[in-house]
């Protein structure tokens, strides 16, 4: 496996002090998972917030989403501990699994990623990213 996508989210998305560190779990297979989690938990600490566009529990439920949905709805790679989600989807399918998936999920589409942290008692964070 390659790893392409992987590596150009966290080029694309992440700050630069933790890029290393994420490219290295993300694309190890042993680590991956591992890495995957431990970015999902600290999401906030990883994201480059100057990518975000929508974050929140419940962005999905807006209309800046809906419209983003409609009008980007290409083949996105998906990476989620859960393996059968960590595939290539459409983007309104992927976020359909992404919202039945209790693990956390990144999809990775062109120019945008989104990002679902695992879900936990209080909900889970969900983050739209653009890059620039």
């Amino acid at each position: 496996m390659a790893y392409e996508d992987e590596q150009r989210f966290v080029r694309q998305f992440i700050r630069e002090e933790k890029r290393e560190r994420l490219i290295y779990e993300l694309t190890s297979p042993k680590k991956r998972i591992r890495g995957l989690n431990r970015f999902c938990h600290q999401a906030g600490e990883f994201i480059d917030p100057s990518k975000v566009k929508l974050q929140g529990s419940n962005i999905e439920s807006g209309k800046d989403f809906e419209l983003f949905v409609g009008s980007h709805n290409e083949i996105c790679r998906v990476i989620s501990a859960d393996l059968w989600i960590d595939v290539h989807f459409p983007l309104s399918d992927a976020v359909l699994q992404a919202e039945k998936c209790f693990d956390a999920v990144i999809i990775i589409g062109s120019d945008f990623a989104l990002v679902y942290t695992e879900a936990m008692k209080g909900g889970r964070d969900k983050y739209l990213l653009f890059g620039q």
